[in-house]
């Protein structure tokens, strides 16, 4: 069973070496490490082609659309999400393996969380996020995996600028019970403490509640109102990697 890892980044130069570090110091190292840059101008590009030969750039598709993009050119069995702000424990990938060597009808899953924060709030936050994703709920900060053939089924990664966790999460329980391994990736606290976490639930709240009553029609408009944009995503084609690759700088 080989796993790839893809990382859709946008301006993530202060956060991104770590991230990848991390996932090149596994246990169980991954077979392919994409990152599909949405037009940084922040240096990210020159971090990314440290790491990996295979460094793409499809700007102004929304974050869904990026991984959708990384997830194009992978062949391998397992595609793991990783956020540019996330540091996985060595044992998270050989976790992953294991789990779904022994469980052939799990689609896929997701690893859990923890915040940087040692907060009492963001000990609740997790705890929350914890029974949500043991019901097969999970979110993309908890490092979201999935058999690629499997997710082809019921129309491959949702290629959304925004939601595009809760989509993939929703596809998964179409195809049977997603695992919850409880091997917690470290998250970065950043939003909850630069907006208070109280307005973040609010919100995120209601992004699900929108999305849940209106579905995938309803991303643009949010995607707009979350991050203050007004130009329409691009409706390109997925890129291959010949097309895309920004660089060829080897594997750290």
């Amino acid at each position: 069973m080989k796993i790839a890892v893809v990382i859709p980044v946008l301006n993530e130069a202060a956060h991104l070496q770590r991230t990848c570090s991390s996932l090149l110091s596994q246990t169980l190292s991954p077979d392919r490490l994409v990152i599909v840059d949405g037009g940084s101008c922040d240096g990210t590009t020159d971090i990314a082609r440290r790491f990996t030969s295979e460094s793409l750039v499809v700007p102004g598709r929304g974050r869904g659309g990026q991984i959708a993009a990384g997830t194009a050119v992978c062949s391998e069995d397992v595609i793991l999400v990783a956020h540019a702000d996330m540091v996985f424990p060595p044992n998270a990938l050989e976790s992953v393996q294991h789990f779904l060597l022994r469980h052939p009808a799990c689609p896929g899953g997701c690893l859990g969380h923890r915040f940087e924060n040692l907060g009492r709030v963001y000990r609740a936050i997790e705890w929350w996020d914890r029974r949500r994703a043991m019901r097969g709920h999970s979110f993309g900060d908890q490092g979201q995996f999935f058999r690629r053939d499997t997710l082809e089924q019921v129309g491959g990664f949702p290629e959304l600028p925004l939601m595009e966790d809760v989509e993939l999460s929703r596809r998964l329980r179409w195809l049977g019970r997603p695992a919850y391994l409880n091997v917690p990736v470290i998250v970065s606290s950043r939003r909850y403490e630069q907006l208070g976490w109280s307005s973040v639930a609010w919100r995120n709240w209601q992004l699900r509640r929108v999305f849940r009553l209106e579905g995938e029609a309803a991303c643009w408009r949010l995607f707009q109102n979350y991050y203050g944009i007004t130009q329409e995503p691009r409706k390109n084609k997925l890129p291959t990697s010949s097309e895309s690759a920004v660089g060829s700088g080897g594997g750290a």
